[in-house]
């Protein structure tokens, strides 16, 4: 009789371990939309996301924006390392908004190609077109934003990790009022025998007025020992600060605000939710 029992009870455990599961609503980011947009012949897709006091229609509240490269991953991760503090109101809530690669390509050769601010003939896929991109966002993206949202055009940062803070970093040089703030986590600035990096020494950067706060991040070891292909990115960024910290100095107005944070025990892949809530929360901080 015991062993009946037992077989039934084993039985009804395997009926159990084999019913279907009943599938229920996928995850979603709350208050979280997106569209397309087109560029010519290329279309982006974008993801908006709302804050919570957003959701009240106060007329007359602007908030920041913050946009952000890769949005299939970053968006997901700022989303995520946001919510808590922008809801306690212990930083400043903002719409934010992630632009994902070209819709029909793969990702690694959108961003290669959107990402890059020179041609290098030694990569495979094609590179160098971060100019285009950037009037995108520029021309496109930034006023359709603004037309649909209550924002404060004053306030509007711009994210990147790795080739994405080599565009962030490009953006800096070439239309420095674009964002007011730019965060670049472990910008690939060894691109192209670093070009990027030799276009901020040079007279024309260092003479140009800059009103931005620069937040730098990389990981404790993307050093050339430990990185995939030897760069040492550690050793990059740190020759980025001192040439932005030096153009500083040199201005009158002194308005170029830069930090430099080396992440401690983190990989190029691990520093970036670090970063972002880092940066995010000195570009946003509620205490003013």
């Amino acid at each position: 009789m015991h062993i009946v029992y037992l077989l039934a009870v084993a039985v009804m455990g395997l009926l159990t371990l084999s019913a279907p599961v009943r599938a229920e609503q996928a995850f979603t980011i709350p208050n979280t939309s997106s569209i397309i947009l087109e560029d010519s012949d290329r279309s982006y897709k974008i993801w908006i996301k709302l804050p919570n006091s957003y959701q009240e229609q106060d007329p007359i509240q602007y908030y920041p924006v913050v946009y952000m490269t890769d949005a299939m991953y970053s968006f997901q991760v700022v989303s995520g390392v946001t919510r808590l503090p922008m809801n306690m109101r212990e930083m400043d809530q903002a719409i934010l908004v992630g632009i994902d690669w070209q819709e029909g390509m793969s990702p690694a050769a959108s961003r290669i190609r959107d990402y890059t601010p020179s041609s290098d003939k030694s990569w495979k896929r094609k590179t160098g077109e971060a100019q285009r991109h950037l009037n995108f966002i520029a021309n496109k993206l930034m006023p359709h934003i603004n037309k649909h949202y209550r924002t404060n055009p004053s306030q509007n940062t711009l994210i990147g990790h790795s080739l994405g803070g080599l565009f962030g970093a490009c953006a800096l040089l070439k239309q420095p009022q674009l964002f007011n703030h730019y965060l670049l986590s472990s910008p690939s600035l060894w691109f192209d025998d670093k070009q990027l990096m030799k276009q901020f020494r040079s007279a024309d950067f260092m003479l140009k007025d800059v009103n931005a706060k620069v937040y730098i991040a990389i990981g404790e070891y993307e050093t050339a020992a430990l990185t995939e292909y030897g760069h040492d990115m550690v050793a990059d960024a740190k020759a980025f600060q001192a040439i932005l910290s030096q153009k500083n100095r040199l201005s009158a107005a002194q308005t170029l605000n830069v930090r430099l944070q080396v992440i401690e025990a983190a990989s190029h892949n691990m520093a970036f939710p670090t970063a972002a809530i880092q940066g995010l929360s000195w570009f946003l901080s509620a205490e003013k």
